[in-house]
C-alpha cells in the first residue's frame, strides 16, 4: 500500500482522493515579473473557481546562471508545430535567470492569498529561498535526480520532496529515494518524465508508473512533456496521485519546454476533466445498492412472457414461452430454473408468467 500524505495541504491518496494538479509556469514568462504575476494571479482565480479539483502552483527558482558552464554546447527546442531552434545553452540560462528578489515579488502573489505553491530548485541556495518564501514542497528536476546533494539538501527541509525520475535508470531512482530517506524525508513522490521535448506517444511508457508505484510504495506522478492534454488522463488511469502541466499565455510560442505546455485560457476546463476522469475510475466493482447520480433512464431486463394461451399442466419450453421486456414476471435470468416445469395455473398469450403460476 502506498505511502500516503498530503501536498499543499491535499492528501494524496488516488483511489480515495482525486489526483492533484500541478499548474507549471517554470520559466516561461522569461524575466517579465510582471507576466509572471499575472499568470500567477489568473491560475489562483481559476483555482479558486475551480475547488473540487486540487490544484497547486508550480514554478522554478532560477537565480544563478552559474549552474551552467560557459562554452559552446547547444540546446534545442521546438515549438508545437515542428520548428526546431539551438541555442547556446549559456546564454538560454542567462536570459530565464531571475533575482531571488524579483521571484519573491512573483511568489508573494501565493502567500498573500494563501495559495500553495511548489518550486523545482538547482542549487542550495534557491532551495533554502524557497522554504524561507513557503514552498509546500521542492521538486528535484530530471537532470538533478542523481546530485545526491542536492537531493540530501532538500530532503532534509520537512516537506515533501518530488522526484522528476526524467531519463534515469531504476537503479538511480532507488538511490535518490534512499538518499532523501536517510535525510529524514519520507513523504516522496516519484514522478515520471517522458524522454522528449515534446514527448510523442510512443516515448511516454506511462506504465512505468505502475512500476514505480509497486517498487517503492510511494505516491507517483507525471510531468506531461506531450503536445496535447490526453496523457494527463492516461496517467490518472494508471493511478498518478499528481499530474503536472505547464501552462503559458502563448503555447505556441518557439523557446525552451513551451512545446508542450497548454493555453492558460483552457486551464479551468482541463481541471474539470481531470476531476471527471478521476470520478469516472469509481469502484472496483459495481454496488448496485447505492443510486448513481445523474443517471437518466431505467436499466430494463426482460421476462417471461406466455407466446400463446397456456393452460394448467402445460410445461415451460421455448414452443409456448417468448420474452419481453420490463420485468414483470419471472426474470429471464431464472429460465434454467423453471425449464420443464408445469404450469400450476392458465396464463393468457402474451401475460407475463408469474412464480405463482409455477408447481
Amino acid at each position: 500500500m502506498a505511502h500516503s500524505f498530503s501536498l499543499g495541504g491535499y492528501e494524496l491518496s488516488p483511489k480515495d482522493k482525486p489526483p492533484v494538479f500541478l499548474a507549471e509556469i517554470g520559466g516561461f514568462f522569461g524575466q517579465d515579473v510582471g507576466l509572471a504575476s499575472e499568470m500567477v494571479q489568473r491560475i489562483i482565480a481559476i483555482g479558486q473557481a475551480n475547488r473540487n479539483q486540487p490544484m497547486v502552483l508550480k514554478t522554478e527558482i532560477l537565480h544563478d546562471a552559474e549552474i551552467c558552464l560557459p562554452g559552446e554546447t547547444l540546446e534545442t527546442y521546438a515549438s508545437k508545430d515542428g520548428r526546431v531552434q539551438k541555442e547556446n545553452y549559456r546564454k538560454l540560462i542567462e536570459r530565464k535567470v531571475l533575482s531571488l528578489s524579483n521571484y519573491a515579488k512573483i511568489l508573494r502573489n501565493c502567500t498573500d492569498t494563501g495559495t500553495p505553491f511548489i518550486v523545482s530548485v538547482y542549487d542550495f541556495k534557491g532551495a533554502d529561498f524557497a522554504c524561507e518564501m513557503g514552498a509546500c514542497s521542492l521538486k528535484i528536476a530530471s537532470a538533478n535526480l542523481v546530485h545526491i546533494p542536492l537531493v540530501r539538501h532538500c530532503a532534509s527541509k520537512d516537506i515533501p520532496l518530488i522526484l522528476d525520475t526524467g531519463r534515469a535508470t531504476l537503479s538511480e531512482v532507488e538511490r535518490a529515494v534512499l538518499v532523501a530517506r536517510e535525510a529524514g524525508c519520507n513523504d516522496l513522490v516519484i514522478e515520471h518524465s517522458p524522454d522528449g521535448h515534446p514527448a510523442l506517444p510512443k516515448a511516454h511508457n506511462l506504465r512505468i508508473l505502475e512500476t514505480y508505484s509497486d517498487v517503492f510504495s510511494l505516491p507517483v506522478g507525471l510531468s506531461d512533456h506531450h503536445t496535447g492534454i490526453e496523457m494527463l488522463y492516461a496517467a490518472i488511469a494508471l493511478g498518478a496521485a499528481v499530474v503536472e502541466k505547464g501552462v503559458h499565455v502563448a503555447p505556441d510560442d518557439l523557446d525552451i519546454d513551451i512545446s508542450h505546455t497548454m493555453d492558460l485560457c483552457d486551464l479551468g476546463d482541463v481541471l474539470n476533466k481531470v476531476h471527471d476522469v478521476w470520478l469516472a475510475l469509481g469502484r472496483p466493482e459495481r454496488d448496485l445498492g447505492v443510486p448513481i447520480e445523474g443517471v437518466i433512464g431505467t436499466s430494463q431486463r426482460q421476462c417471461l412472457v406466455a407466446a400463446k394461451n397456456l393452460v394448467v399442466g402445460d410445461r415451460i419450453n421455448l414452443d409456448n414461452v417468448r420474452f419481453a421486456f420490463p420485468c414483470r414476471g419471472i426474470p429471464v435470468q431464472d429460465w434454467d430454473v423453471v425449464l420443464d416445469k408445469a404450469l400450476s395455473s392458465d396464463v393468457s398469450a402474451g401475460l407475463p408468467i408469474q412464480w405463482n403460476d409455477v408447481g
